[in-house]
C-alpha cells in the first residue's frame, strides 16, 4: 500500500511539472506575433485590407498579432534578419524567399474572382478601344507604363511572358514607364491619351467597371488568353494568389493555430469582406512560379544583390590581396627606377664633362685646321674670280643700258644675273674672311633661305626627277643667312648622293615652332647609314663617300653650334634618314 502510495505522489508530482513547463512554454509563445505584409500601395490601404484578418487571428489565437506593412526592400531585409514571424506575399516572392531564405509556404489565398487559387492572377494589357493590338511585337510603336518593376500580378507576369519570345520590355518597347499606384490611376491616364498601353494585374479593369469608375466602352484588355479558371480577362499565364509563409525560426505549433484560424474564415466573415479573398486554401502546386522566377532571374529588375555579394566577396578579396602585393612589387620596382636613373644621370654627366672637353678640343683644333686649309687657297680663289665676275657685272650693267624700255623681261633676267654676280662675289669675299672674322648675325626668315636654298638646286632636283614636298612656316630668327644656306644646301646634296639608287626618291622638309626654337627636319628614303656610321657622322674625316674628305658634316655642325642650335640624325624606321636642326628664334 505504501508503495502504491508513493508511486501516485510521483505521477502526480510529474503532471504538475508537465502542467507548469507547458504553461511556460505556452507563456514564450504569447509574444506578440508579426506577420509582414508586401506592399506596394499607400500603407493606409494595406491595413484597411488585412487588419480584419489580423484581428481574426487574435481572437482565435487569443494572442496578439502585429500587421506589419513592408515594401520591397523592407520585407527582404525582415526575411533576411528574421524580424516578422510570417509573411503574406505574391506566388513569385514567396518561391523567392522559399530558393533563399527556406520559408515554408502554409495557404494560399481564394480569390474572389477565381474559383481555382492556382490560376487566379496575371497580367492584363490594357488600352483604348480603337487600338488594334494583334501582337506582342505591335508594342514595340506603343507607350507603355506599368505600376512598379516588382509589381507580380502586371509587369513581372508579362515580362517573364516576353523572355519566353527571346523580347525585353526595357529594350522592345518605344516608351516604357512606372508611375505608381494607384492602379485605376494607369486607366485614368490611358483615357487621357497619356499612354497607350497598360501593363495591370487581372481584374483590375473589370473591378473599375464594376465600382463605375470608368465606362465599359471605353477600355478593352487585348492579347487576352481563354480561361475558364478565372472570370477576369488576361493576357498572360494565370499563377497562384497571395501566399501565406512562415519563416524558419516560427515554431511548428503555432503554424497549425494560425492555420487553422484562417482556414476557418469564411467568405461572409468581416476578415474575407474587407479583405477582398473568398477564403484560404492549402498551399497549391507552385512549379509554374519557379519556371517564372527562372526567367526573371535573367533580368535586372530581380537580381539578388545579396546572393551575389557573398558569392563575390571571397574573390573581391583575392582580388584585392592580389592587387596589394601588386602594389607592393610597383613600390619595389619604382625605387629600383629611381635608384638605376640616379646612377645614369651621373654617368650622362660625366659623359658630358668629358664630352665638353673633347669638344673644346676639337672645336680649337678646327678652327686652327680651317685657317690652315682656306687661308691659302681665299686670296687666289678670290683673285682669280674676282675679276672675271667684275667683267660680267659690268658687261651685263652695259647691256641693260642698252635696252629698250619695252624689253622688260630680259631687262629683269639681266638684273637677276647681276644679283647672281653679287652673291658670288658675296660668297667668295666671306670664304676669304672665314677664318678672320665671326658670322653677321642679323635678324633673316628661315622660309626665304629655304626657298632660295631650292632655287639653286633646281637643276639637280630635275635630274633625278624629284619635287620635294615641303611643311613651311614664316619664321624668322637672328642668323647668318649664308652660312645657314650652306648648311641646307650640303644636307641636300647629301640625301641626293644617298638616293641616287632610288627607283623613287623622295624628300621631306618640315619646319615647326616647338617652344621657343624653330625645328627643320629633313627626311630621305635613301640607303640610310649604318649604326657605326651614324654615330661618327659628325666626327671630321668620316665619309662614306669614295672621294669625300669628311668635313661637311663638322662644317654643318659647327655652324648650327656657332648659331646656339643642335643637329641631329637617325635612320627611319623602314629606309632613309632624318636629320634634324634646331634653332633659337634669338
Amino acid at each position: 500500500m505504501l508503495t502504491i502510495l508513493m508511486d501516485f505522489r510521483f505521477c502526480l508530482i510529474a503532471i504538475i511539472a508537465y502542467f507548469c513547463f507547458s504553461t511556460f512554454s505556452y507563456a514564450s509563445d504569447t509574444k506578440t506575433l508579426r506577420i509582414g505584409v508586401l506592399a506596394f500601395a499607400h500603407t493606409e490601404a494595406v491595413l484597411s485590407r488585412w487588419q480584419p484578418t489580423i484581428t481574426r487571428l487574435e481572437t482565435d489565437l487569443d494572442t496578439p498579432v502585429q500587421l506589419v506593412v513592408l515594401t520591397p526592400t523592407e520585407l527582404d531585409e525582415a526575411v533576411e534578419q528574421k524580424t516578422v514571424d510570417f509573411i503574406i506575399t505574391n506566388a513569385l516572392t514567396a518561391v523567392s524567399y522559399k530558393k533563399d531564405h527556406g520559408t515554408s509556404s502554409l495557404l494560399t489565398l481564394v480569390p474572389l474572382m477565381s474559383s481555382n487559387p492556382a490560376f487566379a492572377v496575371g497580367s492584363a494589357l490594357v488600352t483604348h478601344q480603337e487600338l488594334e493590338v494583334n501582337s506582342v511585337t505591335d508594342l514595340s510603336q506603343l507607350k507603355v507604363v506599368s505600376t512598379d518593376r516588382k509589381a507580380f500580378g502586371g509587369f513581372q507576369i508579362f515580362a517573364g511572358q516576353m523572355a519566353q519570345q527571346g523580347l525585353n520590355p526595357f529594350d522592345d518597347f518605344k516608351q516604357l514607364d512606372f508611375v505608381g499606384f494607384p492602379q485605376n490611376k494607369l486607366l485614368s491616364m490611358i483615357e487621357a491619351g497619356d499612354t497607350d498601353i497598360a501593363i495591370l494585374p487581372t481584374c483590375v479593369l473589370e473591378n473599375a467597371i464594376k465600382h463605375r469608375e470608368i465606362s465599359a466602352t471605353t477600355l478593352k484588355v487585348v492579347l487576352t488568353k481563354p480561361s475558364t479558371e478565372l472570370k477576369c480577362q488576361s493576357s498572360s499565364k494565370l499563377y497562384p494568389y497571395y501566399s501565406f509563409s512562415k519563416l524558419g525560426k516560427t515554431d511548428h505549433r503555432l503554424a497549425t493555430k494560425v492555420i487553422k484560424s484562417l482556414l476557418s474564415i469564411h467568405a461572409t466573415d468581416d476578415a474575407a469582406f474587407y479583405g477582398r479573398y473568398d477564403s484560404w486554401s492549402a498551399t497549391v502546386n507552385d512549379s509554374s512560379v519557379f519556371k517564372l522566377l527562372r526567367q526573371l532571374q535573367q533580368w535586372p529588375f530581380v537580381t539578388n544583390w545579396t546572393s551575389i555579394f557573398k558569392t563575390a566577396l571571397p574573390w573581391v578579396i583575392a582580388g584585392f590581396i592580389f592587387l596589394f602585393l601588386g602594389y607592393l612589387h610597383h613600390l619595389r620596382v619604382k625605387r629600383l627606377v629611381v635608384l638605376r636613373t640616379h646612377d645614369l644621370k651621373s654617368e650622362i654627366y660625366q659623359h658630358k664633362m668629358t664630352q665638353d672637353a673633347l669638344f673644346t678640343q676639337t672645336e680649337q683644333f678646327y678652327k686652327a685646321q680651317r685657317v690652315l686649309l682656306t687661308g691659302e687657297m681665299a686670296s687666289g680663289i678670290a683673285h682669280e674670280l674676282n675679276q672675271p665676275l667684275a667683267g660680267i657685272r659690268y658687261l651685263t650693267q652695259g647691256c641693260i643700258y642698252r635696252l629698250s624700255a619695252e624689253q622688260t623681261e630680259l631687262k629683269e633676267a639681266m638684273t637677276k644675273a647681276i644679283q647672281q654676280v653679287d652673291r658670288a662675289q658675296e660668297t667668295i669675299q666671306r670664304f676669304r674672311n672665314f677664318c678672320h672674322q665671326p658670322s653677321v648675325m642679323s635678324h633673316c626668315n628661315i622660309n626665304m633661305i629655304l626657298d632660295d636654298t631650292l632655287t639653286l638646286m633646281a637643276a639637280e632636283f630635275s635630274r633625278v626627277k624629284l619635287n620635294p614636298q615641303l611643311t613651311l612656316e614664316n619664321i624668322g630668327i637672328t642668323g647668318d643667312a649664308s652660312l645657314l644656306q650652306q648648311v641646307f644646301v650640303n644636307i641636300i646634296r647629301n640625301a641626293l648622293d644617298a638616293m641616287e639608287d632610288v627607283a623613287k626618291p623622295q624628300l621631306f622638309i618640315t619646319m615647326a615652332l616647338v617652344g621657343d626654337q624653330v625645328k627643320i627636319e629633313f627626311t630621305d628614303n635613301g640607303k640610310g647609314l649604318l649604326p657605326q656610321e651614324l654615330e661618327r657622322l659628325f666626327f671630321p674625316f668620316e665619309t662614306s663617300k669614295k672621294n669625300g674628305l669628311g668635313l661637311g658634316m663638322i662644317i654643318c655642325k659647327r655652324i648650327i653650334e656657332e648659331h646656339h642650335g643642335e643637329i641631329s640624325a637617325c635612320n627611319n624606321r623602314d629606309i632613309g634618314l632624318t636629320l634634324t636642326i634646331t634653332l633659337p628664334l634669338e
